[in-house]
């Protein structure tokens, strides 16, 4: 096939974005409890497979009062991306001995979720509510990671904020995410995910980036 110089140019450019794929570093993050303290981490890696980046990430968590578990949690997650969109994920949960997946596949324009939530056809903007990639926040539609259930939320940006982040302070840009999931989001001004905070049973729930 013939084209110009401009246009294979730009053809050039565009064939090597696309197959351009830098995984982030490496990031690990400590689980507190309003009430009990430390509970837990979550694991973050990524890798490349060709053009696609992969995400691995690993949950732990145990809540206990004098020595006796309240709650634990196991998840693991394994996530595809191809630029910004989500080729493939697939998660599994062990809550205190009750078993959850999901698995997720992009199927042409649409993405296809199967979970506790049954089998369901989404657009393939949705991702996952999983905040390591800034994008939740510029997506209406994301999908829960224990059982597959659709999420329609609003994210309002609320401004730059400081955190403490292993004892030094971290400039931040704060999201208020509202509607099927209510949460905070921190993120840096590259967009790594500094922090999360929810509500559960009354209590906060927050999820640090641990600054290694």
């Amino acid at each position: 096939m013939m084209c110009g110089a401009a246009a294979c140019l730009l053809l050039a450019l565009t064939s090597a974005a696309a197959s351009a794929c830098t995984p982030p570093p490496a990031a690990s993050y400590v689980i507190r409890h309003e009430t009990y303290g430390e509970i837990g981490s979550h694991k973050v890696r990524f890798a490349c497979a060709g053009a696609d980046l992969l995400v691995d990430a690993e949950v732990s968590i145990r809540v206990s009062l004098a020595g006796i578990a309240l709650y634990e949690r196991q998840a693991s997650y394994h996530e595809t991306w191809l630029g910004d969109q989500l080729i493939a994920f697939k998660s599994s949960f062990d809550d205190n001995g009750q078993p959850y997946q999901v698995s997720a596949r992009k199927d042409g324009r649409e993405v296809v979720i199967e979970g506790a939530a049954g089998r369901i056809e989404a657009p393939a903007s949705v991702v996952s509510n999983h905040p390591w990639n800034v994008a939740v926040v510029e997506r209406p539609l994301l999908f829960d990671t224990r059982e597959g259930r659709l999420q329609r939320v609003q994210v309002q940006p609320e401004g730059r904020d400081t955190l403490e982040i292993a004892g030094r302070p971290v400039a931040a840009e704060r999201y208020l995410v509202a509607g099927d999931l209510e949460r905070e989001l921190w993120y840096d001004p590259a967009g790594r995910w500094l922090q999360s905070r929810l509500e559960l049973d009354g209590a906060a729930v927050t999820v640090t980036w641990d600054g290694r």
